[in-house]
């Protein structure tokens, strides 16, 4: 018997991006476990689950990191992800994702059975532009014989204008394998669900007339006759959703990077010779093959022995982009290429190799025969990187300028220790990794080329440490980001700062403001989102001094009232200012109509109703401010 089942996160196992702190409960990744909560409110509430970075403002600091060449991306390129797990192992047949922040960063939905055989379910372009509200999105899905109990949500959120937030995500599947006409039937039904209303319905009376409705004879028949004709119309649904191309290199086709270990068995017997190739030069054929991605050149290397040869030059394999094709990457991809790999100069590996696809031994063993010209490695969210990995690649990849392993939890002191040998880095990012500033300090008085420092959510840091030493053996470094790490508390002499983001600094006054309006004038982004010390008039100066301000977020700041936000968005119109009525009210919670007490003085419910037209603009707000800064304080 066929059960169809909805069932919501049962646990979160990856994520590259989150905007709250490890060890916090807001605004970070496991907000988005269990029934959602929030919908069908929108706005800007702590316990969603919210991505750290949306436009391309951090595209445009010298802290950004410029991608490594893919000619032609299998998929366009990605921005962040989240991994959610089930319970129960279901064909999907439709996913809902609770948006209740500034919608339309989904792009991607992967399915896998543990991580295992990953399927593309569907693709799309991010949408920009929406209406101000919270939504279910429900993208048509691509049928599927697979067991899936994992799903990945790939976000896309460069178009977006300001924080993207989800409530939670819901997967409806079936226990039993269907066709693709019951699949369009049952997807029928629960978008008729939705339409009336019935999933949100609390009236008894409601509910029985819509189901009534729904399984009245007339309704039925009308089903049935969809059902029937259902299967074209999704085949063309889905073409507009996804170019051909995309569709033929869904991961269900067998030949992949992997497959091409065999070619030159194959080629042996009855492999043919170069046909009008022969004819070409040397030159000509490798200035084409550069042009194509890493798949086309594996495929071409089975065709004929001439291109089998001219496919394993390691000239063409200087660059590798696997970010872009994370999905297909395992133990037998990295072994098919170290022998073409010779003269590999930049790899990004990041996203490969989760549940186990790629192991240590491999990867260090890639390492050692490809890894010594080296100069760019990238291992975001690369959960098989340990210490023996740190330890291999500090001691092959002498040359390395460039080192990003964001999400690297299992390395330890011992080996970050090991990058103290890495003297001629100029560029690291141990982002949310278990570095301790003893550690980072003997690294960072051996890295004197260093010029770009990323430590965000290092808890166990200290940033004042950091400061100093960072002055006394890194003169020359132009960028460090360390958000949600211990503020830096003494002052500091950064004269020529483009970019500043002191978000939720409660001790920022205007004494600090001014000394920016004297030595920064070249100032490009600031953000002193959630601070309650800065005065309207000094922010206003600021404005006028440093005319190459292209982005201020004051959102959440005490005494500055979204009136006056507006009067300076028609003002600096060259400048984009976030703040006013859309980015309010981040206490963890605080929902209209359907309170509970006060997390931090039990008031009553009534008191929210309240708060709520205080942050409108509608009441004063003269009580509890008490519990309003404990609220924010825990955010942080």
């Amino acid at each position: 018997m066929q059960c169809v089942i909805d069932q919501y996160v049962k646990e979160v196992t990856d994520f590259s991006s989150q905007y709250g702190s490890d060890g916090s409960i807001s605004y970070v990744a496991n907000n988005i476990i269990g029934k959602p909560t929030l919908y069908p409110e929108y706005g800007d509430f702590s316990s969603a689950y919210c991505l750290r970075t949306y436009g391309r403002w951090w595209n445009k600091c010298d802290s950004s990191s410029t991608p490594i060449d893919d000619p032609r991306p299998m998929l366009p390129p990605t921005v962040d992800f989240i991994d959610v797990k089930y319970e129960h192992p279901v064909y999907p047949i439709r996913v809902d994702i609770y948006e209740t922040y500034h919608p339309g960063s989904v792009v991607r939905i992967w399915g896998s059975l543990e991580g295992h055989a990953w399927v593309l379910l569907w693709a799309g372009e991010p949408q920009s532009g929406l209406k101000g509200e919270a939504r279910i999105f429900s993208p048509p899905l691509m049928h599927t014989s697979r067991l899936v109990n994992l799903l990945r949500i790939e976000f896309d959120q460069l178009g977006q204008t300001y924080y993207s937030a989800l409530d939670a995500i819901v997967l409806v599947g079936s226990t039993h394998t269907a066709s693709r006409t019951q699949v369009a039937s049952l997807d029928t039904i629960t978008s008729q669900v939705i339409k009336l209303g019935l999933h949100t319905a609390r009236c008894e009376e409601d509910i029985l007339a819509g189901v009534r409705f729904l399984l009245s004879e007339e309704n039925v028949q009308r089903l049935l006759a969809e059902a029937k004709e259902a299967d074209e119309p999704i085949r063309e649904e889905k073409a507009d959703l996804m170019d051909a191309r995309m569709v033929e290199d869904c991961p269900s086709k067998t030949l992949t990077l992997v497959d091409v270990c065999e070619a030159p068995d194959a080629l042996d017997d009855g492999g043919t010779n170069g046909g009008y190739f022969d004819l070409l030069p040397e030159e000509l054929i490798l200035y084409i093959l550069r042009h194509l991605d890493l798949r086309t050149l594996c495929r071409l290397s089975l065709t004929c022995r001439l291109l089998h040869r001219y496919t394993s030059e390691p000239c063409l394999y200087m660059n590798l982009n696997l970010k872009n094709c994370w999905w297909l990457v395992n133990n037998t991809t990295l072994e098919y290429l170290s022998g073409r790999c010779s003269l590999l100069q930049a790899l990004d590996l990041s996203w490969c190799g989760p549940y186990d696809a790629l192991h240590t031994h491999t990867f260090m063993e890639f390492i050692h025969s490809s890894g010594r010209q080296l100069t760019t490695l990238r291992l975001n969210n690369c959960h098989f990187i340990d210490n023996y990995c740190l330890y291999m690649i500090a001691n092959v990849c002498l040359s390395l300028e460039e080192l990003s392993m964001a999400n690297c939890i299992k390395v330890d002191h011992l080996g970050f220790g090991e990058l103290k040998k890495a003297w001629a880095l100029c560029r690291l990012d141990l982002s949310r990794t278990r570095i301790d500033f003893h550690t980072l300090q003997l690294l960072l008085q051996h890295a004197g080329q260093l010029r770009h420092l990323s430590l965000n959510n290092c808890t166990q840091l200290d940033m004042d440490e950091v400061a100093l030493t960072l002055a006394t053996f890194n003169k020359g470094l132009v960028s460090l980001t360390a958000w949600k790490t211990h503020g830096i508390t003494n002052p500091r002499g950064c004269k020529d700062l483009k970019r500043l983001y002191l978000t939720a600094l409660r001790t920022l006054t205007d004494h600090d403001l001014h000394q920016l309006i004297t030595h920064s004038h070249g100032l490009t982004q600031l953000d002193i989102m959630g601070t309650r010390n800065v005065t309207p008039d000094t922010v206003y100066r600021l404005l006028q001094t440093c005319p190459q301000l292209e982005l201020l977020d004051v959102s959440f700041c005490e005494q500055i009232h979204s009136t006056l936000v507006h009067q300076w968005v028609a003002q600096f119109p060259a400048v984009s200012i976030k703040g006013g009525l859309f980015h309010q009210v981040r206490i963890r919670g605080l929902r209209r109509n359907n309170y509970s007490a006060c997390e931090e003085c039990s008031a009553a419910p009534e008191f929210y109703d309240k708060l709520y037209l205080g942050f409108m603009g509608l009441l004063p707000l003269t009580f509890h401010l008490g519990c309003i800064d404990a609220a924010a304080k825990r955010r942080t």
